[in-house]
């Protein structure tokens, strides 16, 4: 690990650990050690290693705990809220996601292109761990976002509104959506029936089956 490498450890013990710590206190600052902090945290919550995974997450808590009231380690915190949200939503864990969506949406409530992704998660998350009490706010953060530049935004974009318009009984919007997200990858041409996604956006199993059963070719054609 090179000297300006200190805070991107791949892997994870106690002298990793006490030379971190060492250096992390010398830093200069708030704004400096929460992201070294968050850096790292995340280096290790992307690992395929569950126990490096459990430090990430620790590390990433620990910034959000330790620096709440630092307006200056504002994004640092905000991006950490978001990558523990996306670390839970890969994983299913819903309510989770949503708790860290939710809080990260709440500190910088700012609906502008870097907090799309967050937003776009706050809403599925609230969705699918059925808070519906959130969902008039789902429904009018979805409303300011900007429209996509690439493909899987406009994926996850079609996905939310589907996911939220359908919770709500509002078929024809979901509709919609569900059009949005199914272009993004090249399947509303004609009736889905199977295979696998391609181009930049992805789907996983359970979101395309989600999108098929409520898309109706003939309205959105």
């Amino acid at each position: 690990m090179g000297k300006e490498d200190w805070y991107r450890n791949t892997q994870w013990n106690e002298d990793i650990e006490a030379a971190f710590r060492l250096r992390l206190n010398r830093s200069r600052g708030p704004f400096y050690k929460s992201q070294y902090l968050r850096i790292q945290g995340w280096i290790l919550l992307s690992s395929a290693d569950a126990a490096c995974q459990r430090v990430g997450i620790a590390l990433l808590n620990e910034l959000v705990r330790e620096y709440a009231d630092q307006e200056e380690t504002l994004g640092q915190r905000f991006e950490a809220l978001t990558e523990l949200g996306d670390y839970y939503y890969e994983k299913e864990a819903w309510e989770e996601a949503y708790v860290h969506y939710k809080n990260a949406v709440s500190i910088d409530p700012r609906i502008t292109i870097s907090q799309q992704h967050t937003i776009i998660g706050y809403i599925k998350s609230a969705v699918l761990s059925k808070h519906d009490a959130d969902y008039p706010d789902c429904h009018e953060r979805l409303l300011k976002l900007e429209d996509p530049l690439f493909p899987y935004q406009s994926y996850d974009l079609g996905l939310a509104g589907a996911l939220l318009y359908h919770a709500m009984g509002w078929s024809e919007a979901a509709g919609i959506y569900a059009s949005i997200a199914l272009k993004s990858l090249g399947l509303t041409s004609s009736i889905i029936k199977g295979g696998k996604p391609f181009g930049e956006a992805s789907a996983s199993n359970w979101e395309l089956l989600f999108l098929q059963s409520i898309f109706n070719p003939l309205r959105q054609s």
